[in-house]
């Protein structure tokens, strides 16, 4: 047994939303089982009635049975668990109970001394219709695709992307540093030449470079980027790191929008009885790490996600999250020219449509993508 431990904590705490999915009559275990492995990994027995017992271990405030096979249970944290840091709080809401099966983390609610230690998104939807002089319509995006051209190649694709009218020109997420595109190269050329687009039409174009890398060179490609007059950037925090876009969107030297992207997260939201729900994972945790716009696979495309699972990511990019500003929803994944107007109904005006290889059919860049802005300002 330890000795009595007595803290001074504010009181504010985090509330977490777990779904358990198995024997609901090992619910209640299961549920201490998680407050205990998400906190302090200790036996909970040899810790003393004292402020670790009773404020460090997560509190179960509720457990409800939704049906047969599933019970619904809300579990708070001391907010000075996550030292008021994004690492720190995926691991107290997600970090060893994401080892475990038959458990989902549905929802969460941060107070506001938490949420104030973060920046989120620097433009967010305001911002960016300011950007592209778009008060009301849709954003346009598409990407430079595929993997295996030339430097120069890309820049010819990304000047008459924007010379179509594009607003936002990305990096296929499959792209960072090849021999047959090297970054710094295909950057500044692709730079350039949204540059000397934007030039010819009066344009407001911006091409956002990928800027997946080993850990030790992501600021390097960051700085290479900026350096070169990219106008914004192409983030995957599945793969460096929520709090590495967390760390650039708030870079006073960056200043550009930050576009998230959604590889190598699926494994987090895909099973419906495992994993983080879409809203939050490509909803609230994107725009609390700084993503100006969020992109997942937009229902009926090439993956799998719901109607409802869409809705819930774009709900979650625009409600109330303390001061952090709403961000665009960037629904994509073999979307085509014939359903922008289904996709603007469904999402509305505060969306930036992402569509990619689709455009490229026929034989002319420019006049495909002059007519997907005039489908989306239509």
């Amino acid at each position: 047994m330890i000795e009595p431990t007595t803290l001074s904590l504010s009181g504010d705490r985090i509330m977490a939303v777990y779904d358990f999915f198995g024997d609901v009559t090992e619910a209640e275990s299961r549920v201490n089982a998680l407050r205990v492995e998400q906190t302090i990994e200790f036996p909970a027995d040899l810790v003393p009635d004292d402020d670790i017992q009773r404020e460090i271990v997560g509190r179960v405030e509720s457990i409800d049975v939704v049906d047969s096979g599933q019970v619904r249970a809300t579990v708070s944290y001391a907010v000075e668990t996550t030292g008021y840091e994004l690492p720190q709080l995926l691991n107290v809401l997600w970090g060893n109970s994401a080892l475990l099966p038959g458990i989902r983390l549905v929802d969460f609610s941060f107070p506001e001394s938490l949420l104030a230690r973060f920046v989120g998104p620097r433009f967010g939807i305001a911002g960016l219709r300011e950007m592209f002089d778009a008060p009301d319509r849709p954003l346009l995006a598409t990407a430079i695709k595929p993997m295996g051209l030339s430097s120069e190649r890309f820049a010819q694709t990304v000047y008459e992307l924007a010379k179509g009218g594009m607003d936002m020109i990305k990096d296929d997420h499959s792209l960072a540093n090849q021999p047959f595109a090297p970054f710094v190269e295909r950057v500044s050329r692709c730079s350039e030449a949204v540059a000397k687009a934007n030039e010819e039409t009066g344009g407001k174009a911006i091409y956002m470079p990928s800027v997946n890398a080993p850990y030790h060179l992501l600021d390097e490609r960051v700085r290479a980027a900026i350096d070169a007059g990219a106008g914004g950037l192409l983030v995957l925090p599945g793969i460096t790191g929520f709090d590495h876009m967390r760390h650039v969107s708030s870079q006073e030297d960056v200043a550009v929008p930050i576009m998230g992207h959604p590889a190598f997260l699926g494994s987090y939201s895909a099973s419906p009885e495992n994993g983080i729900a879409h809203g939050r994972l490509y909803g609230t945790l994107m725009r609390l790490a700084g993503a100006d716009l969020s992109v997942f696979p937009n229902y009926g495309g090439r993956f799998s996600f719901t109607r409802t699972e869409c809705k819930d990511v774009a709900r979650a990019l625009v409600e109330p999250l303390g001061a952090i500003t709403p961000a665009f929803p960037s629904p994509g994944g073999g979307m085509t020219l014939d359903r922008v107007v289904e996709i603007k109904e469904f999402y509305g005006n505060d969306v930036a449509l992402l569509i990619g290889g689709d455009l490229h059919r026929g034989d002319d860049l420019v006049k495909t993508a002059a007519g997907f802005r005039t489908a989306v300002s239509g």
